[in-house]
């Protein structure tokens, strides 16, 4: 046996994700390769199994997003003029969504969509996000009443979405709150590793979570699949990542490193130039 991988390409061949990974399953023969395993570490913290799930949660949105928005498409913002209770919020939130479906279906487009409901256990300023496709012919000023009108509790902010491969992950992050959290979950695996107290860090990650987004993404969504293969041509993968012709490396996103067991891992994400 030699090694898995798994490749995940975009919808419209833009970016594409690759995994490489030794396993149980998966070893090389060679013994000099087989040495790379680092020793795990007495198991899996709650801490380090939260940090897995939270990154994993993380790329499939991502990877949703790579999926279904392209540049030119708009991220906009919808706050409260006045405090209202949740159900209000949640009511309101359906309504906006029925009108926009409606205003998109009057000028021949489906409307597809991911929103984020930010701090909706009521702790924290109640306000949402929504990703939403360009409407050939329809001007910035009309899209931006349309989006007011259709809401009716605030204001609307809009930003348009550049779809490179970083957007899409800082996006993503942005809705999980995956920065944020998992600084916090880094912080308190220092202090326990000090002997120091983590009561204090406790309490900052319990009110992280208490603000996490309540994602949720339209049912017409492409959702790619990622195609997984056992590769035994060669006994492993080289560390050095290196983009096919037309491709570049995004480098922010790119990395060599470890499974929670101990295997050599790599996960790389490539772009297309221009």
């Amino acid at each position: 046996m030699a090694y898995m991988k798994k490749r995940w390409v975009s919808h419209d061949k833009s970016i594409f994700i690759e995994d490489k990974y030794h396993s149980l399953r998966a070893m090389p023969k060679n013994p000099l390769v087989r040495e790379r395993r680092r020793p795990r570490a007495g198991g899996s913290t709650t801490e380090t199994q939260e940090k897995i799930n939270l990154r994993h949660r993380t790329e499939k949105l991502t990877r949703l997003i790579m999926d279904n928005f392209k540049p030119g498409d708009w991220w906009a913002s919808f706050t409260l003029s006045e405090k209202v209770p949740v159900e209000r919020f949640k009511a309101e939130y359906a309504k906006m969504i029925r009108n926009l479906r409606t205003f998109y279906k009057k000028h021949g487009q489906d409307l597809k969509y991911i929103a984020v409901h930010e701090n909706i256990t009521g702790k924290g300023r109640l306000h949402g996000h929504i990703i939403l496709p360009f409407l050939p012919g329809v001007p910035f000023p009309q899209m931006k009443a349309e989006m007011e009108k259709a809401w009716g509790l605030g204001d609307c902010h809009f930003k348009p979405y550049e779809a490179r491969a970083m957007d899409a992950a800082r996006l993503a992050a942005y809705m999980t709150k995956e920065d944020v959290l998992t600084t916090k979950l880094n912080a308190k695996a220092q202090a326990v590793k000090a002997g120091l107290d983590v009561k204090k860090l406790d309490a900052e990650i319990k009110e992280i979570k208490s603000k996490r987004s309540r994602i949720c993404p339209s049912k017409n969504l492409i959702r790619t699949r990622a195609v997984t293969q056992q590769i035994t041509r060669h006994d492993t993968y080289s560390d050095k990542i290196k983009a096919p012709k037309g491709y570049h490396v995004v480098k922010e996103l790119s990395y060599n490193g470890y499974t929670i067991d101990g295997y050599p891992y790599q996960h790389a994400v490539y772009e297309r130039d221009g």
